[in-house]
């Protein structure tokens, strides 16, 4: 059993539902694969997603990338039509964008206008680079309009950017693999509907199974690090994960009490 390790940033969300993606694309295949995160107390921003599995990176980004996408569901309109991916002998649904009736979306659903879930995947998936290493995977990134919105790196808005890509036909800097493996991540690590989230890292090697559990809910005793991040808005309808902060419930609750203090409550 070899070691994959993905450098990563704790306070990307898109980094981190990235890393639960590739978890899931593991442990299709190999039903032992454990994973968790390795943090560096002396850089905030550096970590490392430590997984167990037979194959390399390479293969994974390989077969990943010639997969195929279906979108079975006809009576869903197409900008947020379920999609089925074909990873090797495996389908995976994948409908995170909408709640579970799949008559509203979430607010998970990030793109807007002509952007349909057919355009991303089909645009995206040609993007990754299956010579992505541990060490890069997340920092390789290309020039397109299409997006998920999870990775704040790609996130911009006309007013801070000086114009609008978008207005002008002019492509923006994306991370495929952020973008495609956390489509993936969201749909088993999927958080509770809300604008604002928390997740968390765990440090002990879990199995799938166990890790959906306590990125959103670690039990008593389990070593996890918690972060809160934001869904904001970049103009007209499209929204986007912002970076993440460290969270703690006790400062949290100490500050709800402040302001309940100052209301006179």
């Amino acid at each position: 059993m070899n070691e994959l390790r993905v450098c990563m940033d704790p306070m990307n969300p898109g980094q981190f539902f990235a890393c639960c993606g590739l978890f899931e694309l593991v442990g299709l295949y190999d039903p032992d694969a454990l994973a968790h995160f390795a943090l560096d107390s002396s850089r905030p921003r550096a970590a490392e997603f430590v997984c167990s599995t037979a194959d390399n990176l390479k293969q994974i980004l390989g077969a990943l990338k010639s997969a195929d996408v279906d979108y079975p569901d006809k009576e869903v309109d197409p900008p947020t039509r379920p999609a089925i991916l074909r990873y090797r002998n495996h389908d995976l649904e994948l409908d995170w964008w909408l709640d579970e009736f799949r008559q509203e979306t979430t607010s998970f659903k990030c793109w807007a206008g002509q952007v349909t879930t057919a355009k991303l995947f089909s645009e995206l998936l040609p993007l990754l680079d299956e010579e992505s290493t541990g060490d890069d995977i997340f920092e390789r990134a290309r020039m397109t309009k299409s997006k998920f919105g999870v990775d704040p790196r790609s996130a911009w808005n006309a007013l801070d950017f000086g114009f609008s890509p978008n207005e002008h036909g002019r492509d923006a800097a994306t991370f495929p693999a952020v973008d495609i493996l956390a489509a993936i991540g969201l749909q088993g690590f999927r958080p509770e509907n809300r604008r604002t989230v928390t997740y968390h890292l765990w440090h002990v090697p879990l199995p799938p199974a166990v890790a959906r559990v306590a990125f959103h809910s670690p039990w008593r005793g389990l070593p996890a690090s918690a972060f809160r991040f934001s869904i904001d808005k970049r103009g007209q309808s499209y929204k986007y994960f912002a970076f993440a902060a460290p969270f703690n419930k006790e400062n949290n609750a100490n500050e709800r009490k402040s302001i309940r203090h100052v209301a006179g409550v």
